[in-house]
């Protein structure tokens, strides 16, 4: 895949099929998008495309830093896995942001020969939200591309959307949100030392420092987990919290693999993968309470 970050640095002004969007998680909507740019630029014999910005245009026009759902590597991994043959991440900022619609366009149109624009109902260009689908598809018959609209995905009759992923997994519905992402919600880290007290407690921990400050953790909770260290899943109970029975004030994560000890992993790195919701964290009234519900928890994540 060819990646670029800015349209003018293209060369030779390639025949396309264009996507243009945030696709922050890439969920399952996004990825219908990009399956049909794909197929469409197959049928047309020409390159598949996309343009996506970072920071998002949310969090520039807002002013307020939005979390994200993936790092930005592993966005560009799973353009890459759709079969997508270029890809321009472009810098969005308040000048950017308060291009025109018919510039913008214009732009798309010098640097690219358009043969389709693939699109979701709601999708539109140029500031203040000027530039909509009815725009899009006049411009397109002037100028001599196609739109394609593609319905919005839906889960359980509500449309998916990175902003509900977002709230599910603050709340901690794992379920829910990796039923709209499509694939299991993950955190990438590396291990840092701790304050052994899993250890003293016969259950030994791995603490993870994540290592993008941008990207969400889910809501504080125990959690069962796969830890992927070097290609190998290994099942796992995850803690998101305080750690309220030590009365602690920093939010920790920390996962106990199950069955294994892996402590030579010290400064490696590695992947948490949220496969459910156990319960909430909570304070015990002493080691041993502690130590039957860690016990509990286990073997709910054995079944």
């Amino acid at each position: 895949m060819e990646i670029y970050h800015d349209l003018e640095h293209i060369r030779d002004r390639p025949a396309v099929v264009l996507a243009v969007g945030a696709f922050d998680g890439l969920h399952k909507g996004h990825i219908e998008i990009l399956n049909t740019v794909r197929s469409e630029a197959e049928r047309r014999g020409v390159k598949s495309m996309i343009i996506t910005f970072a920071p998002t245009p949310r969090e520039v026009l807002s002013g307020k830093k939005e979390i994200a759902l993936m790092k930005p590597e592993a966005k560009i991994g799973r353009i890459e896995s759709a079969g997508i043959d270029i890809l321009c991440i472009r810098r969005f900022d308040k000048a950017f942001a308060n291009t025109g619609r018919d510039a913008f366009m214009e732009c798309l149109l010098t640097c690219l020969d358009l043969k389709a624009l693939v699109a979701g109902p709601d999708h539109h260009v140029g500031r203040r939200h000027e530039g909509g689908i009815p725009y899009l598809r006049e411009t397109g018959a002037k100028k001599g591309f196609d739109l394609r609209v593609v319905p919005k995905a839906r889960l359980k009759d509500k449309e998916i959307s990175s902003q509900r992923i977002r709230r599910a997994l603050k709340a901690g519905r794992i379920d829910k949100a990796n039923a709209m992402l499509g694939y299991v919600y993950r955190l990438s880290g590396h291990v840092v030392s701790g304050a052994g007290r899993g250890r003293s407690l016969g259950f030994p921990t791995l603490n993870i420092e994540p290592d993008s400050p941008s990207v969400l953790i889910p809501a504080h909770g125990v959690y069962c987990v796969n830890v992927e260290v070097e290609g190998q899943k290994h099942p796992a109970v995850c803690n998101i919290g305080l750690r309220p029975t030590f009365a602690e004030k920093e939010v920790s994560l920390e996962v106990h693999v199950i069955g294994e000890r892996l402590d030579s992993l010290y400064g490696r790195p590695l992947g948490i993968c949220f496969e459910r919701y156990l319960r909430d964290e909570r304070k015990f009234d002493s080691k041993e309470a502690l130590k039957e519900q860690i016990k509990k928890d286990i073997n709910q994540c054995k079944k």
